[in-house]
């Protein structure tokens, strides 16, 4: 039996293998091209040697090119049924086509040798040298256990950046990976490892990569809303494409008719947009209409509406229904797919916590974080709505990953009706939020006028007043003789009793309070690790450098058009000169 160490030692390796991206930032990804459990019938064979002159120039060559490896290496591959638990006397041959972040680089390709008697794992570049592949070391390498230890054996120049990264990248990761628990915890959500376990890898990397040239890059340059369009169209086109593969696979032994679709909640409507180019029929309903609607063709379906549990039959004529981040309508997801139609699917990305009545969903196990307790919670109620729930993890870039997805249930169709009887017992049961059978009429939906929370909206004179009774508070009992003073230095908690019951209360109903409001006045206040005090003006000089630092062109920059603070209203006045103050100094 291996011993503890050994086995953190092999679960540390199979992440290297399975996810080499983790590590190694040059790659998106890897495609597992070959798999063999061989023996070594010589027992001893030298590796270096024996693939010398093996290289692999694509994957439609793989059959040949380990036909060539077993022949020079007399390792014979065997059958599963061939092996016997607990002998580590087998050799594991893997075959990797290393995928690059970078669409347009050359791709590498990494055999793998695992010796586990010998607590070895031997790396192979296998890449024809013509490729100039800077994916992977182009050295043969291994990582091997003694004892304890972790070593890095047959590498080639000390100082080369391959084996820098190796000593002081791979190798700390290693050990770290060793020491960690790698067992999954208990949380149904927990035991996602792998990261498009639904879809195929290599075809997922091709069609991302091609929706992201057809669509991501055009889109970027001429995004409309004020969110971040490198984060939101890459990850609409990641979704598309996700989605895309998931519907080929669900209808590969069907007609491939085009899916019929809703996305509820589709904000800047994307998504919707992506899917229907590619051939889909869908429509996007969301509460606010986005100012990215008007640029869209004709044939891209989107309607302002509030999505409530009494019109969910609006759209029984769908196939799926999305929730991609729908808030407050994501536990109406599946009940909305189980009440439409029988053959009906769903695709649901939660992120913020919401109960069936629209309130915020509040954690009820300290153990667990909110996001993964909210997962099972989900999950369960999925489940008890009759699905046959899969669960996966996108490639996009947030926090919020995990997926749910319904497109088989757990009853005949001959049960449907029963099922949908069940759906306000369900909401009972899992939401307890209705004291009677009406179909979830105390749902809250949000708002189709978004209120904004950013002490912006408070009246100019409940502003001055405010920073009036800070400044002087601040000021109070200081020396104004010497040189300029920028007062004391105080915490947000003893500038909250200058502040006046009322105007308390109306700013933290503005989201954030005083800190918002000061943070608002960055050209007068100073916040810092929770203490304010006035801000020194900034020159005319200090801006244009800033801005330069941003890649901002110096042309656009505007100084000295508002009447500086300070000028009018500080006791010693500015300490910048009337030029070099990149505020107007001029009486207000």
């Amino acid at each position: 039996m291996d011993s503890p160490k050994a086995v953190s030692f092999w679960q540390a390796i199979n992440i290297l293998v399975d996810k080499p991206h983790v590590i190694n930032k040059r790659l998106w990804g890897s495609n597992l091209l070959s798999k063999h459990i061989c023996q070594d019938v010589n027992d001893r064979y030298n590796h270096d040697i024996a693939i010398s002159d093996l290289y692999l120039k694509n994957e439609n060559e793989v059959l040949s090119f380990m036909q060539d490896f077993f022949l020079k290496t007399s390792l014979k591959p065997l059958d599963e049924k061939n092996t016997v638990e607990g002998q580590n006397n087998f050799v594991e041959i893997i075959l990797l086509e290393l995928l690059p972040k970078n669409y347009t680089d050359s791709h590498g390709f990494q055999l793998v040798c695992l010796e586990k008697d010998k607590a070895t794992a031997t790396f192979y570049d296998v890449t024809p040298k013509e490729y100039n592949q800077s994916l992977c070391p182009n050295f043969t390498y291994s990582f091997q256990l003694i004892n304890e230890d972790i070593l890095i054996i047959g590498c080639n120049d000390e100082n080369s950046k391959s084996q820098k990264w190796l000593r002081f990248n791979v190798l700390p990761q290693i050990i770290r990976w060793m020491d960690q628990d790698l067992v999954t915890n208990n949380n149904k959500s927990g035991t996602i490892k792998d990261s498009l376990a639904l879809v195929p890898n290599d075809k997922y990397y091709t069609r991302y990569n091609s929706l992201k040239l057809k669509y991501g890059k055009a889109m970027v340059k001429i995004w409309p809303e004020s969110t971040d369009p490198t984060k939101f169209v890459f990850e609409d086109v990641a979704i598309a494409t996700y989605l895309l593969l998931l519907w080929e696979n669900t209808n590969a032994n069907s007609s491939n008719k085009p899916v019929r679709f809703v996305d509820i909640g589709c904000g800047n409507g994307l998504l919707v947009y992506i899917l229907t180019k590619e051939g889909h029929k869908g429509l996007g309903v969301d509460v606010r209409k986005r100012n990215i609607w008007n640029m869209y063709d004709p044939e891209i379906k989107l309607e302002e509406k509030t999505v409530t549990p009494e019109n969910i039959h609006d759209f029984t004529e769908f196939d799926w229904i999305i929730g991609n981040h729908s808030d407050e309508l994501t536990p109406w997801i599946p009940v909305m797919a189980l009440r439409c139609s029988y053959n009906c699917n769903f695709f649901l990305l939660p992120c913020c916590a919401y109960n069936f009545d629209g309130t915020k969903y509040q954690r009820q196990n300290s153990s667990k974080s909110q996001y993964n307790e909210y997962l099972d919670y989900i999950l369960k109620l999925c489940e008890d709505c009759g699905f046959n729930t899969e669960i996966d993890r996108l490639k996009i870039p947030s926090t919020k990953r995990i997926c749910l997805i319904g497109r088989t249930r757990k009853y005949d169709n001959d049960q449907y009706e029963t099922y949908n009887k069940k759906v306000l017992e369900i909401i009972i049961n899992n939401g307890k939020e209705f004291q009677n059978t009406n179909n979830g009429n105390n749902f809250k939906a949000r708002n189709p006028i978004e209120k904004v929370k950013n002490c912006t909206q408070i009246e100019k004179s409940v502003i001055k007043t405010v920073v009036d009774k800070i400044t002087n508070f601040l000021l109070d009992g200081c020396n104004f003789e010497d040189k300029w003073n920028p007062g004391k230095e105080l915490p947000i908690g003893d500038l909250v009793d200058q502040i006046p019951g009322d105007i308390l209360k109306a700013l933290k109903a503005e989201c954030g309070g005083l800190q918002t409001l000061l943070k608002n006045n960055h050209h007068i206040f100073k916040v810092q690790k929770g203490k304010v005090q006035l801000r020194h003006p900034k020159t005319v000089e200090d801006i244009m450098k800033s801005m330069k630092i941003h890649k901002n062109k110096s042309s656009s920059i505007r100084v000295q058009i508002k009447p500086c603070w300070f000028y009018n209203n500080h006791p010693q006045g500015c300490p910048l000169t009337d030029s070099s103050c990149s505020y107007l100094h001029a009486i207000s």
